[in-house]
């Protein structure tokens, strides 16, 4: 069917750095087939991605990015889903953000309705149109943007890190939408670090090197287990977290889930499964005292959630890394939290290190963490979460934008500090099958009920 886009010899430095994150890249793309994009965390994919879609404005550019598919009648050549769905969202409506391209290329309004209702069956988002956009969760925010696409035929589909947002059922039903519009030759680029969900429609395997390098690879899968069991020192159960009978009210006064109730006990490893959109980050922000549930009782360590009482016993790590992310270097980032505790600077600089060397980012300690890839980012949370060693760990979605390597490291460095200084965890995730053995506890919430799985 031809090619659509090609690189020759481009390149892309950042400002004020000295290396390209990106060097000659030669790339042919194809007309209804599926590229996939590996490469470390760091490496580039998503800047790669930021290119072709013509979003790479301060820095050094060479050689050239050419799509002799693109005419005056194209109505989008290339489009593409941020890794942060947050950061790309326009309206407060399902229906006005699917709708928005289509007003931007002065469609019909008659047609419009179709056409949006449409793109959200495509991707499975069966809401009404006026539903809120901030009630949605993250995986159903990147999947309402894959249809804000959709609805506006691009000749070149990029989906950064959508096996990072999406659950089993969102991931199926993307291997069907991306089957279609293969058929349709519709070409599409993913950057992803697990693929393997969507293997069946990956037609060629791009990898960068993590020296700016392209070339093409293949992908090996491979399932991750601890080398250590949950912590056993304490021969005694303490109680650290006792939840009974809660509930939440979301949109329209329906539950999101109501009479949840277990217990963890001090040193266990505790998971929350679950698909997109059933509550899973929303009963963390209960535990956490963020959000007020509407019925039940919650007792964390030794009392009810308080911001000033669990000050430093308790650490959160955001699903979302940009939400807690504010100093100007790394190093400042991690120390900050250890500085509001009154920690004594010798301690303070060890803290940090030790946290930086743990999370394998020594080397950031000196740069901005808002220039950082999502992934580094995620890193960075992680590193700030860990420094005060809290007693109790919330964690949402850890492994978000990690590759293989990162993600086994951050897997043994929770089972380290679990087993080294007994901290409880408890963490949310999709798959239930990915980490089997990390946790001795694993709950799934679906249909509005939390129960053992």
């Amino acid at each position: 069917m031809g090619v659509i886009l090609r690189l020759k010899k481009f390149s892309f430095t950042y400002p004020e750095v000295k290396t390209p994150v990106l060097q000659d890249l030669d790339l042919e793309i194809e007309a209804g087939r599926c590229y996939c994009l590996t490469g470390p965390t760091g490496s580039g994919k998503t800047t790669l991605a930021l290119a072709l879609k013509g979003l790479l404005c301060a820095g050094k550019h060479e050689g050239e990015i050419y799509m002799p598919s693109v005419t005056d009648s194209t109505p989008m050549a290339v489009g593409m889903v941020l890794q942060d769905p947050e950061v790309q969202l326009l309206t407060s409506s399902v229906g006005a953000e699917v709708a928005f391209g289509l007003e931007n290329l002065c469609v019909d309004p008659a047609d419009m309705p179709e056409r949006v209702v449409s793109a959200l069956q495509a991707v499975g988002l069966e809401k009404p149109l006026d539903y809120p956009v901030d009630k949605l969760s993250m995986g159903q925010k990147y999947r309402l943007l894959i249809a804000a696409l959709l609805v506006m035929k691009p000749l070149l589909l990029i989906l950064d890190e959508p096996g990072a947002q999406l659950d089993p059922e969102g991931l199926e039903l993307l291997r069907e939408c991306l089957r279609r519009l293969k058929q349709d030759g519709v070409s599409i680029i993913l950057c992803e670090h697990r693929p393997d969900s969507l293997l069946s429609e990956i037609d060629t395997f791009l990898q960068l090197d993590g020296s700016g390098r392209l070339a093409e690879g293949r992908y090996q899968g491979e399932k991750f287990a601890p080398s250590s069991p949950p912590f056993s020192a304490i021969t005694e159960k303490e109680t650290v977290l006792r939840v009974q009978d809660l509930s939440f009210i979301g949109v329209g006064d329906q539950p999101v889930w109501s009479q949840v109730a277990f217990t963890v006990d001090r040193g266990r490893r505790f998971s929350v499964t679950g698909m997109n959109g059933t509550g899973k980050t929303t009963l963390l922000r209960c535990l956490a005292g963020f959000l007020s549930p509407q019925q039940g009782e919650i007792e964390i360590l030794g009392g009810a959630p308080d911001a000033y009482r669990l000050r430093g016993r308790l650490g959160c790590l955001f699903q979302n890394p940009q939400k807690q992310i504010f100093e100007n270097t790394v190093g400042e980032e991690i120390a900050f939290p250890l500085k509001r505790f009154g920690l004594l600077n010798g301690t303070v600089e060890e803290r940090v290190a030790e946290a930086l060397a743990a999370c394998g980012i020594s080397h950031l300690i000196e740069q901005s963490p808002h220039k950082l890839s999502y992934g580094q980012k995620h890193l960075v949370a992680l590193a700030s979460v860990l420094a005060p060693r809290p007693e109790l760990l919330l964690l949402d979605d850890p492994l978000a934008g990690l590759d293989d390597d990162h993600s086994r490291a951050v897997m043994e460095l929770l089972v380290h500090y679990n087993v080294q200084h007994g901290t409880t965890m408890l963490w949310t995730f999709h798959d239930p099958d990915a980490w089997p053995g990390w946790a001795d506890q694993v709950l799934h919430l679906e249909g509005g009920r939390l129960a053992p799985r």
